[in-house]
């Protein structure tokens, strides 16, 4: 009888799912106000920035704070904007700023979780994710959410995305 001897990075992201499943529900998601009272997160080890940037539609309401990567520092130099959304398989709105962000591999990552303001470098989308999402090589973190949540779903139509002063 053969014995299944994992490997180290295979034990080490079946510890990472399993402390995972351990968290309460609210903790699995990216915003920090809806169930994160600590400090906020470090992404792929990059840090938040001071950049805060409010996306509404309708009367819905998301905001987020930005990374310091320079992706980030892209997006936020072309805000204000005002952009139709497109849904994207059930996870994520999108929408397109009118300029490519400049992306470099360190950032790139696979799995997206619900709460993240992202970009997609093949197609130079900007997208929020409320649902968990894997979608490959080529997605970049923007920043978390701090607030809204709930009311990035039943966006539609057009957002208008603008930076936020403390």
């Amino acid at each position: 009888m053969a014995i299944y001897r994992p490997t180290i990075p295979a034990a080490l992201g079946l510890a990472a799912i399993l402390f995972a499943s351990l968290l309460p529900t609210g903790q699995r998601n990216a915003f920090a106000d809806d169930a994160h009272a600590g400090p906020l997160p470090v992404a792929q080890g990059f840090s938040l920035s001071a950049m805060k940037v409010e996306i509404t539609s309708g009367t819905n309401r998301a905001t987020f704070q930005l990374y310091d990567t320079q992706a980030a520092k892209d997006f936020y130099a072309q805000l204000p904007l005002q952009l139709p959304l497109s849904n994207f398989r059930n996870a994520q709105w999108m929408f397109y700023p009118p300029h490519k962000l400049e992306v470099t591999d360190r950032e790139a990552y696979h799995d997206g979780i619900k709460g993240e303001l992202s970009y997609y470098a093949p197609w130079g989308d900007v997208f929020m994710l409320y649902e968990d999402f894997y979608a490959g090589d080529e997605m970049h973190r923007l920043g978390i959410g701090l607030s809204g949540i709930d009311q990035i779903k039943p966006m539609n139509g057009t957002i208008t995305a603008k930076k936020l002063t403390n």
